[in-house]
């Protein structure tokens, strides 16, 4: 009996050793005598844990003294000692053999049953997610943090395969060669094709069960028998993705209780009540050509000024020989450290996309004809969120935008009608967001994969793939294409006006801000350069002037200032109209 209790006394002294360290590690290694003690009342510390360590903080310090080589008591602070050089891999506390448990093997098993329950395959920091419910070994062994995290699972290449941000089961069900889908030319389908080919396979599981509901579990199991893990990618690789896709394709699938029906006699989802009296997708359709590579013949790419002046020409040439004169405008931005670029932008018409490289040289944006597209009352750009290229380009490039008709504006405006939302209190939405809610076929109609959707693409990047120049015309195409005329309709006539008014107010350059220092050429000295695909800079970057005028030097004027006292208000200067 006493070698029992004793036995029974050393494992919990070892599970509040355990407890602990986890504690410390979640906390950046240090923390409070105070603070470790509270703990004695969390979930999971039972009350032989507390025994083996003492019921107050006296006896809680003297047990983590006991443990030098691990913790160091400084005051009323204790320091976990391996917290900057020690994770779950080679902590000895789990590698000692005083308790013969294999926590590696327990922590690979856990996360392959997280897989298998909501895979097989997950973004790593959703899966990271998982992880709170494990036990403090499982959470120990596997890394502190997420870069730990995925070394753990890149280690264990026996169960886990670690694609970017991506994990997925090794072991994963197939289905047999002979269930693999082929397109008209033999090969793998991809793409579009492989989206219509599911959505095809998956009202036809329905219409086979006599229209009864599934759960989406099971739904999903029936998707992954018929189609392979390479189709699989871009359509859905785990039943939550599933669910986003048969979203995109409500006219078809209805979701109640995570279970899929056949839609039946549903009502249209937008009606006259909105203000729309022509707000269907088939019209919209006309307007848009599919984003496969088949549309490479009709996207033009350049880096030169005069391509780039002969590329506005034709843009021009299409948009001022139409009815409604109006554009998808796009401006990609990257970020290097507190400072915002310009790196990209596109414009799109219905039957053609520039897309312009303003990392190679500003002279693009300035003397290409650029700037009459941007600050043209004839041309109407529809943008999304265009607030922030505005600010960029009124300060840095003296460039005003103008005429534009902002999607997030229009989103605030239909949430402000439908809901009662003040406009400030709205939240701001996401342009694929926007494609899910106002326009979902764009997003069949692409060659966009989930993966894509999830990920935050680096438009810094050179040289520019084909995929990539896919992803990087896909919102300015959307925009002209559909949801221009879908978002249109829907606004109610009698809040058009503040529609234009909060329009007009999103592209307003801040007083707060200088104006930009006029250069020679426009050129401005803070020229971001991306670096190529090696990591290296182009050359002609590298070797770019930067021409600073040597008579510019910092100058020092008085301020106007207001007070509250006096509330006096004195303007020295006027920068924007």
């Amino acid at each position: 009996v006493n070698s029992t209790l004793r036995m029974s006394l050393e494992d919990a002294r070892n599970m509040a050793l355990l407890f602990f360290i986890d504690h410390l590690v979640q906390k950046n290694g240090r923390r409070t005598i105070h603070d470790l003690s509270c703990q004695f009342g969390a979930r999971g510390f039972t009350e032989e844990m507390r025994e083996a360590v003492g019921t107050t903080q006296e006896g809680l310090t003297e047990f983590l003294q006991s443990f030098p080589s691990l913790f160091t008591v400084e005051g009323d602070q204790v320091i976990y000692t391996g917290f900057d050089d020690m994770n779950g891999a080679n902590n000895p506390i789990l590698s000692g053999g005083s308790r013969n448990r294999d926590y590696e093997r327990e922590a690979v098993q856990f996360f392959v049953n997280k897989l298998t329950k909501f895979g097989p395959e997950l973004q790593i920091k959703s899966l990271l997610g998982h992880r709170s419910q494990a036990a403090p070994e499982v959470r120990l062994v596997s890394g502190r943090h997420l870069k730990d995290f995925c070394e753990f699972l890149a280690s264990q290449h026996d169960h886990f395969v670690v694609e970017g941000d991506r994990v997925r089961l090794k072991n994963m069900t197939e289905p047999s060669e002979e269930a693999i889908e082929l397109d008209d030319e033999g090969k793998p389908l991809a793409g579009v094709k492989a989206k219509q080919a599911a959505v095809e396979y998956l009202k036809s599981v329905l219409e086979q069960n006599d229209d009864q509901p599934i759960p989406l579990d099971a739904f999903y199991l029936r998707f992954c028998e018929r189609f392979s893990h390479v189709i699989r990618q871009d359509v859905a690789t785990n039943p939550k993705e599933l669910l986003q896709f048969l979203k995109l394709n409500r006219q078809i699938f209805f979701i109640r209780s995570n279970k899929v029906s056949l839609v039946k006699n549903r009502p249209p989802e937008y009606g006259s009540e909105n203000g729309s009296d022509d707000g269907s997708s088939e019209n919209n359709n006309n307007a848009l050509f599919p984003l496969d590579q088949n549309a490479l013949t009709r996207i033009h790419f350049v880096k030169a000024l005069k391509p780039a002046q002969e590329l506005v020409d034709r843009l021009l040439s299409e948009v001022l020989s139409c009815d409604k004169k109006g554009v998808g405008l796009d401006v990609k931005t990257v970020q290097a450290g507190e400072d915002v670029f310009l790196s990209l932008a596109i414009v799109s018409t219905t039957t053609q996309i520039g897309v312009f490289d303003l990392a190679s040289s500003d002279v693009i944006l300035l003397e290409s004809g650029l700037r009459k597209i941007v600050e043209s009352e004839q041309i109407v750009k529809v943008m999304h969120d265009g607030r922030r290229v505005s600010s960029i380009l009124a300060h840095r490039y003296a460039i005003h935008l103008r005429s534009v008709f902002d999607t997030q504006v229009a989103h605030a405006i239909l949430q402000h009608d439908k809901f009662g939302k003040p406009l400030h209190e709205t939240r701001p939405i996401s342009f694929v967001n926007l494609q899910r809610v106002y326009y979902p076929q764009s997003i069949m109609m692409s060659d966009v994969t989930p993966r894509k959707l999830s990920q935050a693409p680096n438009w810094g990047i050179r040289p520019v793939t084909d995929d990539m120049l896919l992803s990087i015309v896909e919102e300015a195409h959307c925009l002209i294409g559909a949801l221009h005329q879908q978002l249109s309709n829907l606004i109610p006539v009698h809040l058009r006006g503040l529609f234009e008014d909060k329009c007009l107010e999103a592209l307003l350059a801040s007083p707060s801000r200088p104006p930009p220092i006029s250069t020679p050429g426009g050129l401005l000295a803070s020229t971001y350069r991306p670096p190529s695909a090696n990591g290296r800079r182009s050359q002609l970057s590298a070797n770019a002037p930067v021409f600073v005028p040597a008579s510019q030097k910092k100058q020092t004027r008085d301020m106007g200032c207001q007070t509250f006292s006096t509330g006096d208000i004195r303007v020295l200067d006027v920068f924007y109209d």
